[in-house]
C-alpha cells in the first residue's frame, strides 16, 4: 500500500458564518481573527496534503491589514496557496475560492462565473504531484439558489478543464447540490469527468449547527480510491468540513 493522499474541503463563510454579507464589515475585527484561529486549528490538526476552501477572502474593508488566506496558511503551516478572487472590489473585498497545499502547486488557474448573477462564485485549479504523477485539484463554489445556474457553471468548469493537459481531476468544494437528482449539476460533473464518491448521498454538511443537506463534496477520479472519508463535527463555519484519504489504484 502506498502513501495516502489526504484532502479536505471547507466553506469558511468569509470567517463570519453567523451573519450574512455584507454586514461583517460592521463587526469588531477580533471576531474575524478569533474565527480564523478556529479554522486554522482544525486545518493544522487534520494536516491534509491539499485543502480546498470556499468563501475565503484577502485583505479588505473588514479584515484591514489582515489577509485571511495568508493568516490561515501561516497558522496552519501551508507554504503554498492559490486564490481566485471571484468578486473583487479594490479596497473592499476579494472573495473567492482557494487551495492550500503542503506541495508545490503547478499550472495554477482560476476564473469566476461572472456571466451569472452569482458573481462571487467560481473555481481555482492547480496540479499537484503525488506518487510521481500529476493530479489536477479543483476547489469550486457553485450557485446557492438556482439549479439552472449551477448547470451553466458546471459547463464552464468542464470547458476550462478540457483546455488543460489530460490528467486525473480531483474536485472538491461547495457544490450546493445534494446529489439526489440523476439530471442535476453534480451528476453531470460526476459523469463528464468520470468521478466517484463513497456515496452520492452521504452525511449532511449544512447548516453546521443542525446538518440537513449534503452540499460539500470530495469527488475523485477513477485512478484514485477512497480509503476513508469523514465529515468533521467541529462547527468552525456554517458548513462542516469533509476530509478524505485516497490512494492510487494500481495500473
Amino acid at each position: 500500500m502506498g502513501r495516502m493522499l489526504k484532502v479536505l474541503t471547507l466553506n469558511i463563510a468569509h470567517g463570519v458564518p453567523s451573519l450574512p454579507m455584507p454586514l461583517p464589515f460592521l463587526l469588531p475585527r477580533r471576531w474575524l481573527l478569533e474565527q480564523l484561529e478556529r479554522v486554522a486549528g482544525l486545518l493544522a490538526r487534520e494536516r491534509a496534503d491539499v485543502v480546498a476552501l470556499q468563501e475565503v477572502d484577502r485583505a479588505g474593508l473588514f479584515s484591514g491589514a489582515v489577509d485571511p488566506l495568508e493568516r490561515l496558511a501561516t497558522r496552519a503551516g501551508y507554504p503554498h496557496l492559490l486564490h481566485g478572487p471571484h468578486l473583487h472590489l479594490p479596497g473592499v473585498c476579494a472573495r473567492g475560492t482557494a487551495l492550500l497545499s503542503l506541495r508545490p502547486l503547478h499550472e495554477p488557474e482560476w476564473n469566476s462565473f461572472e456571466a451569472d448573477r452569482a458573481v462571487d462564485k467560481g473555481y481555482v485549479v492547480a496540479a499537484v504531484e503525488d506518487e510521481g504523477r500529476l493530479l489536477d485539484v479543483v476547489s469550486v463554489h457553485l450557485d446557492s439558489f438556482s439549479e439552472r445556474c449551477r448547470q451553466r457553471q458546471v459547463a464552464r468548469l468542464l470547458q476550462a478543464l478540457e483546455r488543460r493537459p489530460p490528467r486525473p481531476r480531483l474536485v472538491l468544494g461547495d457544490l450546493n447540490s445534494p446529489g439526489d437528482s440523476p439530471a442535476g449539476s453534480l451528476s453531470r460533473l460526476v459523469e463528464a469527468l468520470a468521478l466517484h464518491a463513497p456515496s452520492l448521498g452521504g452525511e449532511p454538511t449544512w447548516p453546521a449547527r443542525r446538518p440537513a443537506r449534503r452540499l460539500d463534496w470530495i469527488l475523485a477520479p477513477g485512478a484514485l480510491r477512497f480509503r476513508e472519508q469523514r465529515t468533521l463535527a467541529e462547527r468552525v463555519s456554517d458548513h462542516l468540513a469533509v476530509t478524505a484519504e485516497l490512494e492510487w489504484v494500481s495500473p
